[in-house]
């Protein structure tokens, strides 16, 4: 089992949709564990290698990045990742407006989060983040 620790980086290609139709070009978002304290973690965001600045979230968030606060394990499934075939646990949350399901693997590792919400005039905006290197073995 591998333990993600500082230093520990996942980078994660952002894809977004209006309308069924691409909203900008993909983007690379890169998350590096700068800070372990207890439960509490410090994360370095870049944007396309920009600085975007820090998250402070904790241990218990999807590769230390994504909260699973709110959302329920709703099965599991086998998925293609860019590391191959991958059994991940799918979590999701659908209300408000608002939808998530994060797929959520071995090592507290998220391959795939994808968010929803739907906009004035009744059209939905999707924002897709799928996982494509990090530091760890996986």
């Amino acid at each position: 089992m591998s333990e993600i620790t500082e230093g520990t980086w996942f980078a994660y290609q952002l894809t977004a949709s209006r309308g069924g139709r691409s909203h900008n070009e993909p983007s690379i978002e890169k998350y590096t564990v700068s800070k372990i304290d207890g439960d509490s973690v410090t994360v370095r965001l870049e944007v396309n290698e920009v600085p975007k600045g820090e998250l402070n979230t904790s241990k218990s968030c999807g590769s230390y990045i994504f909260s699973l606060e709110g959302l329920e394990k709703k099965g599991a499934e086998n998925i293609t990742t860019q590391f191959g075939h991958v059994y991940a646990n799918i979590y999701e949350f659908n209300g408000g407006g608002r939808s998530e399901r994060i797929f959520l693997g071995k090592d507290n590792i998220v391959f795939r989060d994808v968010k929803t919400v739907m906009q004035e005039g009744g059209s939905l905006y999707t924002e897709n983040r799928e996982l494509c290197w990090t530091s760890m073995k996986l």
